[in-house]
């Protein structure tokens, strides 16, 4: 990553990001002009801070330094009176600039927005050893469960000690979680900490400290299905994905442009709304049918002061 080329330079004003101005970064991208512009002023006054911190001498502050000023001419003592207000004042303005900039003007960023469901099955069930059944009702047979995801319906027959479940030995309560994906084997369920940004979550585990019996008695399941049936005219809910924002914004009124980088289907992805708005955060809902969308967003703060 490239570091900002910086000038010792006082920049008139600061230029603000207009609703038309492309993502666009780099040494001339129009994402790095404000920055470098209150990076120029901020060695412009670390070099006004230099010269303070050398008029200083060897005394333990500018204070003490200014304590003896009486010996200069009143014209003399007028002017570092202000030479020093005014690095104050520049100094204050500059940092609280900088930080509307890097906080609230402009915040961008990636979610993605799955659009998987069960559309029957997919059961998880303890088995007598550290495994999980696979079932479409709930009892190993010669069920199949279907999901869609990735686009498309998938099957999985039923099948015993499906997958396994790791023992806990160490002192602290471990979560974990089931889900649907598609391995280089072909669709499966696995289990880990995280689910994969193309994995569907099916069920929760919690695994107590120390546990490291032969089987799943001490392990609790969590049901996380939703369950629906495929090209239903109506669903439980649309699919959509929350985007927490990294600070807190002074209103929830903002601006949210929606980029889509990439889907199963790029042509099925359709409307795309904010569902909720928070000055913490945001919702995205989405109308199509496609999975796996990648959506780049950018969020403009009108009322930054």
């Amino acid at each position: 990553m490239a570091n900002l080329q910086e000038q010792v330079l006082w920049e008139s004003s600061i230029y603000q990001w207009a609703d038309t101005d492309p993502l666009q970064g780099g040494p001339d991208g129009i994402d790095n002009v404000p920055t470098r512009q209150l990076a120029n002023r901020t060695q412009y006054l670390k070099k006004f801070a230099d010269e303070v911190s050398a008029a200083r001498g060897n005394q333990q502050s500018l204070k003490a330094r200014l304590d003896g000023y009486d010996a200069f001419a009143p014209e003399s003592q007028v002017g570092i009176i202000a030479m020093a207000q005014e690095a104050l004042n520049l100094a204050g303005a500059a940092n609280r600039r900088l930080e509307g900039i890097r906080n609230t003007e402009r915040i961008s960023g990636r979610a993605v927005l799955k659009n998987k469901y069960v559309v029957s099955g997919a059961v998880l069930t303890k088995s007598d050893i550290r495994a999980l059944h696979l079932s479409a009702s709930g009892t190993v047979g010669s069920g199949t469960s279907r999901a869609m995801i990735d686009g498309a319906i998938v099957e999985l027959r039923d099948d015993d000690y499906h997958v396994s479940v790791p023992t806990n030995p160490s002192t602290n309560q471990l979560t974990l979680i089931a889900y649907l994906w598609k391995s280089p084997t072909g669709y499966r369920i696995d289990i880990s900490e995280a689910v994969p940004d193309a994995g569907m979550a099916l069920y929760r585990l919690t695994l107590p400290a120390q546990d490291t019996a032969g089987n799943l008695s001490a392990v609790s399941l969590a049901d996380l299905r939703t369950v629906q049936e495929a090209n239903a005219w109506y669903v439980n809910s649309r699919p959509s994905v929350y985007v927490p924002l990294p600070v807190t914004l002074p209103r929830a009124d903002y601006a949210v442009h929606l980029e889509v980088e990439s889907a199963t289907d790029v042509n099925a992805v359709g409307l795309l709304t904010l569902s909720s708005r928070a000055t913490n955060g945001f919702a995205v809902q989405m109308e199509g049918s496609a999975d796996n969308v990648v959506l780049r967003y950018t969020v403009s703060n009108p009322n930054y002061k």
